[in-house]
């Protein structure tokens, strides 16, 4: 196992699988990430007063915190939420040989 702070989980959901290969194939264009996976979820929450119930797609994006910022950026310009779900989450330990391929597709 390596510990390092320089890698992080990032977290989004979009509405549906269209949009969600909108952003995949964008995000790993850019080189903003290493990997990302999706699957579909059922997310329920309050927004506006009303409680919802809504098909999503959950993102799960790898990739360093140097590029967090632009990622965020990216998402916030690009997704067609009003309020995305955008959340960082640090890895500090994992697979010596994941991290490092992990690093170089994202130089």
């Amino acid at each position: 196992m390596k510990q390092s702070n320089e890698f992080c989980l990032v977290f989004t959901t979009c509405p549906n699988q269209q949009e969600a290969d909108t952003h995949i194939t964008a995000i790993l264009k850019q080189r903003l990430a290493a990997c990302i996976q999706s699957s579909p979820i059922q997310s329920h929450y309050r927004w506006e007063g009303r409680i919802h119930s809504e098909a999503e797609v959950l993102l799960r994006i790898k990739t360093t915190e140097r590029l967090y910022s632009a990622l965020e950026h990216y998402l916030k310009r690009a997704h067609s939420y009003e309020v995305p779900q955008i959340i960082q989450v640090s890895i500090s330990t994992g697979l010596p040989a994941y991290l490092d391929w992990l690093r170089e597709e994202t130089n």
